[in-house]
């Protein structure tokens, strides 16, 4: 194949192009991250804008390490029973509602400085729905909420958000020093302490509380699961007409249709009747699966639900995180892994109408999956953590370990962050030795290890180290600069940094906050440099924007993650996210110029 056609054209505009055509695959989510950004980085290695030697060499980048490491580390927390402490310790200091939305918050500031702010937010999600619940608050008051501040405590250490390593990382490579453990703090302590004081007593009345978040019933108000039922010969249903179950469903449920034979949903006429073995779609509440299947003689369609249970099942709602096996995959997968301890009942999905069985649906994070197992079947916990499903309510389920480790595990995290700190041991080196302490104590095992990496997040710095790098060597970071140094040359050094951080978290609320800041932490040091500037005040200011996607449910995980409990639509996070932010954009620019400069 001619190469030459491809190769005459100006490499800077052939990163511009792949780098475009990567935020929009990006911003449209179809699309897994992962897949994504190799693809692009293949392209760049197909047009030799990236040499082949080096296309892999961003997966044993220290930033990517460190991220594994930390992924690792708090799982391993979580593991010990320290989710079972901090559980406790919220339920026994309550007093009412704003007393514990400060304190969650807090609590969740603090977690997330010191693990993956993902991670934090993950063990606190099950605690805060759980309290709600039994003091009858509505949950959409407290997820949001808690998701921000999660966020935001992240900002206050070198370890708290991906990119955060990854700056301090490109710190090193332009000066030979990265940011120290705390330097982060300068700037996030005050925007995180501050935006989590004007969350709490101001920022939650933007938060809209919709109804429905019952406290009557033990499970979260997800009225509208899809669930499919077989309609066996001897059902009563056979010969029957379309109206005549709709009269009985109740207003709460409703037909949505049945199934055709190509496996796409089909809205049938009132008057048609039903046909034995036919499959009919219902959105209906879990309460009342087992009452419709005894009254109208149904049956869980056999594809989804497993032979191998017997006795007594119980249900449980499960939500797809973000680190979950099975995000991209359908429900072969599913019953494949969870085969013989869990069966697929319903789907529920934020803001989607599906219009296709669920076998051949595409599971997605945030998606909520009625289960069901047999009644205290222990192995449906391991199911749960190895699907990467976090329980919404967990009934006789134990998800946490023996509490007893955890006082050893808050040791073993202890003294490696202060040989970090104190002693200057490297941070690889000290996370490796920690996690290899934590598997000595059985808080991580073999497979555990792999299992817990959130390995699409990984690839996906492994990818975009290297196409950071071809922005630099393409000459396009240069050009970028040009044209802001350009444009601002006639104002202050602060309104510079204004803009980086402001198009830095606009950025961050459309795609991933890593990438962001792979992409914008080469453009902020060309810019510093053209000024004659240090790079670390507009380093600080790419960490601070990268940090902030408040606006949307797709920017950040955490907020992914409360959009279904929260019965959150997609325009409820602006009407908080955008004061919020500008509040950390008026915080953070003074600070960083009294610090930096």
């Amino acid at each position: 194949m001619d190469l030459q056609p491809l190769l005459s054209i100006d490499p800077k505009l052939q990163v511009a192009l792949i780098i475009f055509i990567l935020l929009g695959f990006l911003i449209w989510g179809k699309w897994r991250y992962d897949g994504v950004t190799l693809t692009a980085l293949a392209a760049m290695v197909f047009l030799r804008l990236v040499p082949a030697e080096e296309a892999f060499l961003g997966f044993g980048h220290p930033a990517v390490i460190t991220v594994a490491l930390v992924l690792l580390i708090s799982k391993a927390l979580e593991k010990s029973g320290f989710i079972n402490m901090i559980g406790d310790t919220l339920r026994r200091n309550i007093s009412g509602e704003l007393q514990f939305l400060v304190l969650l918050m807090l609590t969740a500031g603090f977690l997330s400085s010191f693990m993956n702010n993902i991670g934090a937010m993950a063990m606190l999600l099950p605690i805060t729905i759980g309290i709600a619940q039994k003091m009858e608050w509505n949950p959409s008051k407290f997820l949001m909420p808690l998701a921000f501040a999660s966020i935001l405590g992240g900002m206050n250490t070198k370890i708290g958000t991906p990119p955060n390593i990854i700056i301090s990382e490109f710190r090193e490579d332009y000066v030979n020093k990265s940011f120290e453990f705390f330097d982060f703090a300068y700037a996030g302590f005050p925007v995180s302490f501050i935006g989590i004081i004007f969350i709490a007593f101001l920022g939650w009345r933007l938060v809209k509380l919709r109804e429905g978040g019952s406290v009557q019933r033990p499970l979260l108000d997800i009225q509208d699961y899809l669930v499919e039922m077989t309609i066996p010969e001897e059902s009563n249903l056979v010969g029957k007409r379309v109206h005549e179950l709709t009269s009985k469903l109740g207003s709460d449920n409703v037909l949505m249709g049945v199934v055709s034979d190509k496996g796409t949903i089909r809205k049938p006429h009132h008057r048609e009747t039903f046909e034995a073995l036919q499959i009919v779609v219902l959105k209906i509440s879990p309460d009342d699966v087992a009452g419709i299947q005894t009254e109208f003689g149904l049956i869980i369609d056999p594809d989804l639900e497993d032979p191998t249970q017997q006795g007594e099942l119980g249900e449980i709602e499960a939500m797809i995180t973000p680190r979950s096996r099975l995000i991209g995959r359908k429900f072969n997968y599913f019953k494949r892994m969870a085969r013989g301890v869990l069966s697929l009942l319903g789907l529920w999905r934020q803001g989607t109408k599906l219009r296709r069985r669920l076998a051949r649906e595409i599971f997605k994070a945030g998606d909520v999956l009625l289960l069901s197992t047999r009644d205290n079947d222990e192995r449906a916990a391991e199911k749960l953590e190895l699907l990467g499903l976090m329980p919404l309510w967990q009934r006789e389920l134990d998800v946490m370990r023996d509490t007893s480790k955890v006082w050893q595990a808050l040791l073993i995290f202890a003294i490696a962050l202060i040989s970090v700190i104190f002693y200057d041991v490297n941070i690889i080196v000290a996370f490796l030795l920690c996690v290899l302490a934590y598997a000595s104590r059985r808080l991580l095992t073999g497979d555990g290890m792999y299992r817990h990496i959130e390995w699409p997040v990984v690839v996906m710095l492994g990818a975009m180290i290297p196409i950071g790098g071809a922005l630099t060597s393409s000459g396009l970071t240069e050009t970028s600069a040009d044209l802001i140094t350009t444009y601002l040359s006639e104002v202050s050094i602060a309104w510079v940094l204004i803009v980086i951080l402001v198009f830095t978290m606009f950025i961050s609320d459309l795609i991933n906050n890593a990438a962001t800041a792979v992409i914008m932490a080469p453009v902020s040091v060309q810019v510093a440099n053209q000024m004659g500037q240090p790079i670390e005040p507009f380093l600080m200011a790419v960490a601070v924007g990268a940090s902030c996607a408040f606006l949307s449910p797709i920017g950040h995980q955490c907020n992914t993650l409360v959009m279904g409990p929260g019965n959150y639509r997609f325009s409820d996070y602006w009407k908080l996210g955008l004061p919020l932010e500008i509040l950390i954009v008026c915080i953070s620019i003074p600070v960083i110029m009294n610090t930096w400069f």
